[in-house]
Parts: structure tokens; sequence; C-alpha cells
């Protein structure tokens, strides 16, 4: 079966995941009622691993590690997705064992992070239309990314390079729609991608340094010391590796826009 293209519609009935916000998962089968979130996990570490996982591997990845579960129950647990996620096209199930033992979904379930990996990639290709391909990919990114997780859910990916890759991209093609509408002069673009990558990943000082300039350049300097206030606060309440503390080219760059601007104190 072939690789669907980033342009093509959803059709009626089709499975689809989405990672950039709350992960979710919609299938023509009937949503389950008992064990949502477990099964929402699986089909999306299954979304995220196109090359499939045997079963003991979803039982590591899955399951607490305190409550390590049997063949018995990961064995439901993956019935319970398989009739969720339903049959494709040629009526074959969407999740099914391959050759090696396998469990994988099959290519026509979508994922929001394929596709926005497929709009960036193209956003790159020569004689094609950068802003539009960036927009539609940022389009996509509905709020934080891999927060407000259930309890338990979702170690497999806050733990591994899978969260610090989506929250890189997305900051990535916010960053070079800004930079790039910003030079056309188009501001409110500008502002609005950076607001949606900021949505994503709040405490992305790149996208601060973005959105500063932005304001900077409407020439509204009561929004813009409004925006640093916001900037710093939310740095602060993230804590990190810095304790709170903006790096020193987001200070530098206050000083230049805002001279003498002091930080409120709490």
């Amino acid at each position: 079966m072939r690789e669907p293209r980033p342009d093509e519609p959803m059709a009626t009935g089709e499975a689809q995941v989405r990672v950039l916000g709350v992960p979710t998962v919609e299938g023509p089968g009937r949503q389950p009622t008992d064990d949502l979130d477990l099964l929402t996990d699986i089909a999306v570490y299954l979304a995220l691993h196109r090359e499939g996982a045997h079963r003991r591997l979803l039982a590591e990845e899955i399951w607490p590690t305190d409550a390590e579960a049997d063949d018995i129950a990961v064995d439901a647990a993956l019935g319970e997705v398989r009739r969720w996620l339903g049959a494709d096209a040629e009526g074959r199930p969407r999740l099914s064992v391959d050759p090696q033992g396998r469990w994988r979904l099959s290519p026509d379930v979508r994922c929001d992070w394929e596709l926005f990996v497929a709009y960036t990639h193209r956003a790159g290709m020569p004689g094609g239309d950068t802003e539009a391909d960036l927009t539609t990919a940022l389009r996509m990114v509905s709020g934080p990314l891999w927060t407000n997780l259930p309890a338990g859910r979702y170690r497999w990916a806050t733990t591994g390079p899978i969260a610090r890759s989506t929250r890189a991209g997305v900051v990535d093609v916010a960053h070079r729609l800004a930079e790039l509408t910003l030079g056309f002069g188009d501001t409110m673009t500008a502002m609005a991608a950076c607001r949606t990558g900021l949505r994503a990943v709040p405490a992305s000082e790149v996208l601060w340094r973005d959105l500063l300039r932005t304001v900077s350049a409407r020439g509204d300097r009561r929004t813009l010391e409004a925006v640093t206030t916001e900037m710093y606060r939310t740095i602060g309440a993230g804590g990190g590796r810095r304790g709170g503390r903006a790096e020193a080219e987001t200070d530098a760059l206050v000083q230049t826009l805002l001279p003498g601007f002091r930080r409120a104190r709490k």
C-alpha cells in the first residue's frame, strides 16, 4: 500500500492519531469506555514506531513497571485497539501482527506528526511555497506537547528522544515561519507563528525572542513591555536546568529593545 500524501483529505471512516497536543486517537470502531488512556497510549506508541513492536516490548514500554502485564492482558488490550481502529479500504485490520511477530499499524492510519514532518520537508524543497507549507504544518499543533498526561502514561515518550524531537521540530518550524514572515514585514503571521510554537513549548526562548522582535517591529512599547513580563513569568515558572533564569541572549535582547527594563519582583 502506498504512503499517504500530505495534501490528501481525510476520508470518512479513516483512523488517525494526534500527538501535537493532547494525545488522541480516532477510529471507525466504537471508542472504548474502559481503559481509554491505556489503549490510546498503545495506539500512539505504534503510530510513532512504524516498524512495530513485539508483545513483550509493548508490555515493557506501556505498562507500569510495578504492575507488569501478563500476555493475556496485553493481548486483550491489543484486541481492543484493533477493534477501535477497524479495517482499511481493503478490509484488512489496521492493527495486525507481521511475519516477524511485531504488532504494527497499517500505513493508512494517519499521524499528525508524520504529516507535520512531510509538510516541513516539502517547505525546504526548491520551487515550493515555503510559507504555506510551514503554516499548514503549524496548524496541526493544538496545545502543549507531552504535558498534563494521564498518570503513568507515555513514559516511553517523555523519558526518551520522542518528546525532545517533537518539541524541537515544532519550535524549529515556528521559528522559521516567524523569521520568514517578519522579513516580509508580515508581523501578524510572525506573531501567530510564535504564539502557536509557544503554546506547544511555552518556555522556548528562541520563540520568545522572535516574538519580542516582532512586537518591537510593530512599534508598540506597551505591548512589548507586557510580552516581556509574560515571557519572564513563563520562563520563571518553567524551572528546568537554569532554575527559571532566562538565557543571557534573551536578557541582552530585552535590554536592546527596552533599555532599562526591570523585571518585576515576585
